[in-house]
């Protein structure tokens, strides 16, 4: 079977993860082009170019943008060149427009990484997508709240389900460098290790995160919060580092992150919205205790305290009493039963072997 995977880039991001393994995956028995629409000489669209398999054939449109009209044509021109069997699309929709007309002996999917209505780039193009996703697109959710907002949204049930995976993460030849560095930023000997890895963006709520961090070491608790991601800095969110007291400590960008988790205590996520976050997963198959807010598909992950914490709400005080909670539970937390629960739910190999019985199925409907 020849696939071609279809996305915008492969910058540090979760989509971006997740198509990366997902393709190494696929590769491994079958012939898998990568197009990606984002000029990748621009450093922050190549993040994790360097771990596409050399199973894969990797193709640059060198476009600006993955929605521009230039996007949309090289797009057509390249699935005609390439004559793949299936193309899956992680970008939105539109990109799949004039291939699934002009193309019809492909079949096409989309997985769709988010809450189905946050995914809709305009409300007037609805029931243009909802044509689409009818007659000639697969649609894919990739959580069961996702595959319940799909239903919501377009008043239809014939949404694939196929709950995100990611590939066990491994030491790098820098493990020991961070176990020193994290060993410098303790303020106590007996502190916990907290764990943050998303961009700063508003849909990540990290105020709340580091209000309630700061929160946490003023009532005497003994914990460093470590910030890995991009955008920190910026002009809208350099008030949240700021604000952020001594024990808190933004370290930008980390393609080592499993250095990091490997030795962490705890994963704390505060998003307001999620499809299911890759960096959750990945937190998990370290045996990493999970401290989240109930965004998106992150209760269908932690469904039971044997699996992790999530709060009640999104108030401060529902987080806070949450995250204090997994932090004078820690001691009794079984991590080789959440290592297990990611090997049978949310492996690689679990998640590529539901993209492959779903593009091996004969209905082209």
């Amino acid at each position: 079977m020849k696939i071609l995977e279809l996305h915008y880039s492969t910058a540090a991001a979760g989509a971006e993860r997740l198509v990366i393994d997902l393709s190494n995956e696929l590769s491994r028995n079958n012939e898998l082009v990568l197009c990606t629409t984002d000029d990748d000489s621009i450093l922050e669209n190549s993040y994790y170019k360097n771990e596409i398999s050399a199973r894969i054939k990797y193709i640059n449109l060198k476009c600006k943008s993955g929605l521009g009209v230039k996007s949309i044509w090289r797009i057509l021109k390249i699935i005609k060149e390439e004559k793949p069997d299936i193309v899956h699309s992680h970008a939105n929709l539109i990109t799949l427009f004039l291939p699934a007309i002009l193309l019809p002996g492909i079949r096409y999917f989309h997985t769709i990484h988010n809450l189905a209505e946050r995914c809709l780039i305009n409300k007037n193009l609805k029931f243009i997508y909802k044509w689409f996703y009818k007659k000639k697109v697969q649609p894919v959710t990739i959580s069961q709240l996702c595959l319940d907002s799909y239903k919501k949204l377009y008043n239809m049930d014939n949404a694939i389900n196929i709950v995100n995976g990611r590939s066990r993460l491994q030491q790098t030849t820098d493990y020991d460098k961070v176990t020193i560095e994290l060993n410098e930023l303790r303020i106590h000997d007996d502190d916990k290790i907290f764990v943050h890895v998303a961009r700063c963006a508003k849909a990540k709520n990290q105020k709340l995160l580091v209000d309630t961090f700061n929160r946490f070491l003023n009532e005497g608790n003994h914990g460093i919060l470590i910030l890995i991601g991009t955008a920190y800095d910026s002009e809208e969110n350099i008030h949240i580092l700021n604000n952020a007291q001594k024990g808190i400590y933004w370290l930008g960008a980390k393609n080592n992150v499993g250095d990091y988790l490997l030795q962490a205590d705890f994963f704390v996520l505060s998003s307001l919205f999620e499809g299911l976050p890759i960096s959750l997963l990945e937190a998990i198959s370290c045996g990493v205790i999970p401290i989240c807010t109930p965004a998106g598909g992150i209760p269908d992950v932690i469904n039971s305290e044997s699996n992790g914490y999530v709060s009640k709400s999104f108030d401060a005080d529902d987080f806070y009493y949450t995250l204090k909670r997994a932090f004078d539970d820690e001691k009794y937390f079984n991590r080789i039963h959440l290592e297990e629960y990611f090997e049978n739910n949310f492996s690689m190999r679990h998640c590529a072997e539901g993209y492959f019985n779903a593009f091996s199925h004969n209905d082209t409907e």
